[in-house]
């Protein structure tokens, strides 16, 4: 019986001492920085973003006339630009969107640009001629 009243009261005074060094998640030092997010979605970033995808539905469809393989990517590649675009937008939006909402929208718009990037430059290795020419990278450091 007291081995019971001593396990109980250890219980108890581990579960108060784990509670006097609880504090609320913006209290914590640091809190503040860590629910910042990445940086918004600058001017030049977004235009960038926008040459490159409209970039890569240019080459994919002029290429789509030399390989026949590639005529239904320059179909579904006309909706790349259109997409990031809207992800712009929605990121630059102003309303009561969270910010983990604001994070995947901005995550997302970045995504599709850096498809656009890789895609173009994959072009040369499918076969197009009007594709970026592609180099391995010297070692994996570079990547």
């Amino acid at each position: 019986m007291r081995r019971i009243a001593l396990l109980v009261a250890l219980a108890l005074l581990a579960g108060s001492a784990s509670l006097v060094g609880c504090r609320k998640r913006e209290d914590r030092p640091g809190a503040g920085a860590r629910e910042a997010g990445p940086p918004p979605i600058g001017a030049d970033e977004a235009e960038r973003g926008r040459k490159a995808c409209q970039g890569y539905v240019d080459k994919v469809c002029e290429c789509a006339l030399e390989v026949a393989d590639l005529s239904s990517e320059c179909e579904l590649a006309r909706s790349r630009p259109g997409a990031l675009d809207l992800n712009i937008r929605a990121a630059a939006a102003a309303g009561n969107a969270t910010l983990r909402d604001r994070i995947a929208v901005q995550n997302n718009a970045r995504a599709i640009a850096r498809a656009c990037i890789e895609d173009t430059a994959a072009l040369a290795r499918r076969g197009c001629a009007s594709g970026a020419p592609v180099t391995a990278p010297a070692t994996p450091a570079a990547r």
